[in-house]
């Protein structure tokens, strides 16, 4: 996985070193955020509150204020002509151009190579110099119970109110990965995403931010799918079948005989050895919410992917994981039933 904007990343990093504790609760900046889509402005993000209900406009630009500290994923511009005109926005929303015509600090010990953007070796934006993916799977009902989504995730709306029930993994992406690269391979240069009518009636059943709006599509696309060849309907339509074929696995199974209870990680990976073998149960890593609900299981897959109800014909070839889990606290992981409790 990379972050949408490397070299904004780097300008902040360095930026920090020279800040004193105290200060690192955000950072003051100067420059321009070109918005990308129609994202909600929030007075506080951490609170999910947006007085008047403020939206970017897609191709309007702002003036950034300020950059906030936890990951450098929200921005500070100034909108005009609303109350409250200092909005705190997601970097996913759009383009940020830090202090026209400053100088772009590369990484200590590093000269660009021609071609190479400054703050950033090109090649972990360049699309098809990949060697690995992984498939990423929501458990949704764990994702929206426990997750900070500040309003801003419909299904999860429509989860909660009783309007929508999911009992099967759903998508989250499928993201090619470099070794090279860690985590900043990926928002290479492609096409805006623009799925068809049939794509989208075929993936939201497994995507279900797809049953009200394209804004988790589109975030995956522009930061994913853009470094892989296929076009964005294929794409989709492979992570969905992807998807469909591990849910109705030993994977999806054992999790599905423990809704609404606790879930033995042991036994989790005891019954995937037993049933599909250990290159598969080298290969997963399942992710908590609230250090123990179920949120994501993430799948270890090649390069080149040969989608198959055989799960470990499917995986031969892909890099092992690390830890089988992260962020659980304990052996016991709670699989949270669809709707109100």
């Amino acid at each position: 996985m990379a972050t949408r904007h490397p070299i904004l990343r780097r300008i902040l990093a360095l930026l920090v070193i020279s800040l004193p504790a105290s200060a690192l609760a955000s950072v003051r900046a100067g420059g321009t955020f070109e918005a990308v889509r129609s994202c909600e402005a929030f007075k506080s993000f951490k609170k999910g509150t947006n007085p008047g209900f403020v939206r970017l406009e897609p191709g309007q630009t702002y003036a950034i204020e300020e950059l906030n500290e936890q990951d450098w994923d929200w921005i500070r511009i100034n909108v005009p002509d609303v109350r409250e005109p200092s909005r705190w926005v997601s970097k996913e929303c759009g383009v940020a151009q830090l202090i026209p015509g400053a100088p772009i600090p590369s990484e200590p010990g590093v000269t660009p190579q021609p071609g190479e953007k400054p703050g950033g070796r090109a090649e972990c934006n360049t699309a098809n110099t990949y060697d690995s993916n992984v498939l990423a799977m929501s458990w949704q009902p764990g994702f929206c119970e426990h997750a900070q989504f500040h309003g801003m995730k419909p299904e999860c709306e429509a989860l909660e109110s009783g309007d929508l029930s999911i009992s099967h993994l759903t998508m989250h992406g499928l993201w090619p990965n470099k070794r090279a690269c860690g985590t900043r391979y990926g928002s290479c240069r492609g096409s805006a995403l623009a799925l068809s009518e049939d794509t989208v009636a075929e993936v939201a059943p497994w995507m279900p931010n797809l049953m009200f709006e394209t804004d988790f599509a589109t975030h995956e696309w522009d930061k994913h799918g853009t470094c892989q060849a296929k076009q964005d309907d294929e794409y989709f339509l492979t992570i969905k079948q992807l998807t469909e074929l591990v849910d109705r696995s030993a994977i999806g199974e054992f999790i599905r005989s423990n809704i609404g209870k606790g879930m033995s990680v042991n036994d989790f990976f005891a019954n995937v050895r037993r049933e599909l073998g250990p290159e598969v149960e080298q290969r997963i890593q399942l992710l908590c919410a609230g250090g123990r609900f179920l949120q994501e299981i993430r799948l270890s897959l090649p390069r080149d992917i040969v989608p198959s109800p055989d799960i470990a014909k499917m995986v031969q070839g892909a890099p092992r994981v690390g830890p089988r889990t992260s962020n659980c606290n304990t052996d016991t992981i709670f699989i949270e039933r669809s709707g109100r409790d």
